[in-house]
């Protein structure tokens, strides 16, 4: 269960560009969840963040686990269904059309990804980050709170982009 989001989290950086961020992109093991689980306190960062932003969850659902863990949270869930992982991640980027967006991950098959989105960012975390991914992304954070709280005080933003 999901509610749209009515706006947008704008930020200037500046000598740079102004984003107008609508659409969150997460990948779930690995980013969002360890070995299946949600990582605390994911579930609160995510109904504060669904209020500004339409948020995505995208897996491979190794374990099995993403519907039951994002069952009450206001997230689409996408069980990946091809052999390409990375393609159908990067395609999947193409539904939301002019809109932009930021997208979250750490492994190797979220390299494209985070390419394509408007604001790329990886997520070290327990599992470690492809380093192919790192060089992808616009920003690399420790972990995902630090990376969503990246869009909740979104002039952190400011920090790591300016140039």
């Amino acid at each position: 269960m999901y509610r749209e989001a009515n706006s947008i989290i704008q930020v200037e950086i500046p000598n740079s560009r102004i984003y107008n961020l609508e659409v969150a992109v997460f990948d779930f093991n690995g980013t969002i969840a360890l070995d299946g689980n949600l990582i605390a306190p994911i579930k609160w960062q995510l109904e504060k963040l669904a209020l500004t932003m339409e948020i995505h969850v995208l897996t491979s659902d190794t374990f099995g686990t993403v519907i039951k863990q994002c069952e009450r949270l206001p997230v689409h869930v996408y069980v990946l269904q091809s052999s390409s992982h990375i393609k159908e991640k990067t395609d999947y980027l193409e539904r939301f059309g002019n809109r932009q967006v930021v997208a979250f991950g750490n492994g190797a098959n979220d390299q494209l990804m985070l390419e394509k989105a408007t604001l790329g960012i990886a997520v070290v975390g327990s599992e470690g980050c492809s380093s192919k991914t790192i060089l992808a992304a616009d920003l690399v954070v420790n972990n995902i709170v630090d990376g969503i709280n990246l869009l909740l005080n979104s002039k952190r933003l400011i920090a790591g982009l300016r140039r």
